[in-house]
């Protein structure tokens, strides 16, 4: 038979576990935190609602791990979702791993055992993504990570890197729950764009939906350059120049304009290609850039006597006296007020044209990207 577990029940199952869970006259007065702290607001809140509390010696511990059961039971009561009776034999924390499933927040995939063992930060998003959007249940690893980046649920940690196999903490356990409550209420929150841009170009190759809000073709993306040579394009990067966080900045230090114009105001595009020649032409050396090319871009490098090596510094020539294959980046920069009139208009403007010929490949449906 079903039914609410209470809050007297509730704390005194959490004596066992080390969780405890508040009444709502209780107050976040722990004496490791503090109002300044990033996690406050949220601890307070949590505690409020009767959600969770802190331990026997005024401390919340909010660095200390969370484990995979003690971070379901918080999301299954936060959720207030109906919950079993413990049947005898069972585990303190089987009737809420039954919930989680039931409610299609926990997959059998995800892990079965080690529950005691602390939760990673992709373990803890693929629960807070479901908990938010039952659509994403049966999503992989890289949408569910995208989707927990995108939807300001879960930021980077240094330098907004993902750190997907790191331990989530109490402190970040409070802070997502919080966020997942916001947006199941109809909230929208902001996010990380460097998280979100790292998680989507793990998914997709590109961060171009973070970054410029509009969507290319899939990558990887097999076009022809010319008669003789094929390219596929591996991966877009878009890095806002003016923003020294943003996504991959460090990667464009020294990139120069050919024109000699500025870069202020503008986006960095960093295209990888590979590149390989499906004849043999003697004597012939040939850059991506001699075979096509785009009005609305300017040709940018990273002089190679610059001495600044990054991992889009790296612009090789295709060999053709044999049958070749090479790797290479071919980088430019688009204005931020010609994308904004761009998009304004729906205009085309994500292809390549051959050079010497009229015909010319898209990378999204019709050239633009809305």
């Amino acid at each position: 038979m079903k039914k609410r577990i209470s809050i007297m029940v509730m704390a005194a199952t959490l004596l066992f576990t080390q969780i405890s869970f508040a009444a709502p006259a209780a107050t976040a007065g722990f004496s490791d935190v503090r109002s300044k702290d990033w996690y406050y607001a949220s601890v307070q809140k949590l505690v409020a609602n009767g959600i969770l509390n802190g331990f026997s010696d005024g401390t919340f511990k909010p660095n200390q791990s969370v484990t995979r059961s003690e971070l379901v039971k918080m999301m299954v009561v936060a959720l207030d979702l109906s919950v079993e009776e413990r049947k005898e034999g069972e585990t303190w924390f089987a009737p809420y791993v039954s919930a989680a499933k039931t409610a299609g927040l926990y997959n059998v995939k995800d892990f079965t055992s080690g529950w005691e063992k602390p939760i990673t930060r992709l373990e803890t998003a693929r629960i807070a993504v479901r908990a938010v959007d039952p659509a994403f249940k049966n999503s992989d690893d890289k949408q569910l990570m995208y989707e927990s980046t995108k939807r300001g649920i879960i930021n980077g940690v240094a330098n907004g890197e993902l750190g997907k196999a790191e331990s989530s903490t109490r402190a970040q356990a409070a802070v997502i729950i919080d966020r997942v409550l916001q947006l199941v209420d109809g909230k929208t929150l902001s996010m990380d764009k460097r998280a979100a841009s790292y998680a989507e170009v793990e998914l997709r190759g590109t961060n171009m939906e973070t970054m410029w809000g509009g969507k290319m073709d899939a990558l990887p993306n097999k076009q022809d350059l010319s008669s003789s040579v094929r390219g596929t394009f591996e991966q877009v990067l878009i890095i806002d120049m003016d923003d020294k966080n943003s996504p991959y900045r460090n990667w464009a230090n020294g990139a120069i304009k050919v024109d000699g114009t500025d870069w202020k105001g503008d986006y960095l595009v960093a295209f990888k290609i590979t590149m390989e020649n499906t004849k043999i032409i003697p004597k012939t050396e040939l850059y991506f850039n001699y075979l096509v090319g785009n009005p609305f871009f300017t040709r940018t490098v990273i002089p190679k006597d610059s001495g600044i090596m990054t991992p889009i510094s790296n612009v090789t020539s295709l060999h053709m006296d044999k049958i070749n294959k090479i790797s290479t980046w071919f980088l430019v920069t688009l204005s931020k007020n010609k994308l904004t009139e761009i998009k304004s208009h729906n205009e085309m403007f994500w292809y390549f044209q051959l050079i010497g010929s009229t015909s010319y490949f898209t990378l999204s449906k019709d050239g633009k990207i809305l």
